[in-house]
C-alpha cells in the first residue's frame, strides 16, 4: 500500500522538517488497528442489542433514572 500526501510547494521544507522522524508505517498500523477494534465493539454492541427486549423508550427512561440517581449521590439534587 502506498499513501502521498501533495503539499504546496512554499510549504514543503518545512513540512519535511517537522516530519522528519515519524514512523508512517507504525502510525498507519495503529490507525487501522484502532478503527478496526471500534468496527468489532460496533458489531459486538449491535448483536447484544438485536437480542434485547428493551425499547428505546424504556432505555431513555432508565438512562434518565442513572442520571438522578448519580446527581443525588453527588449532592447535585
Amino acid at each position: 500500500m502506498k499513501v502521498e500526501l501533495e503539499v504546496p510547494k512554499a510549504y514543503e521544507k518545512t513540512v519535511k522538517e517537522l516530519l522528519k522522524g515519524v514512523d508512517w508505517n507504525a502510525l498507519l498500523i495503529k490507525a487501522v488497528k484502532k478503527e478496526l477494534q471500534e468496527e468489532l465493539e460496533i458489531a459486538l454492541l449491535k448483536k447484544i442489542v438485536s437480542k434485547s427486549k428493551l425499547t428505546e423508550k424504556d432505555a431513555l427512561r432508565l438512562g434518565d433514572k442513572l442520571k438522578e440517581g448519580i446527581a443525588r449521590r453527588h449532592g447535585l439534587l
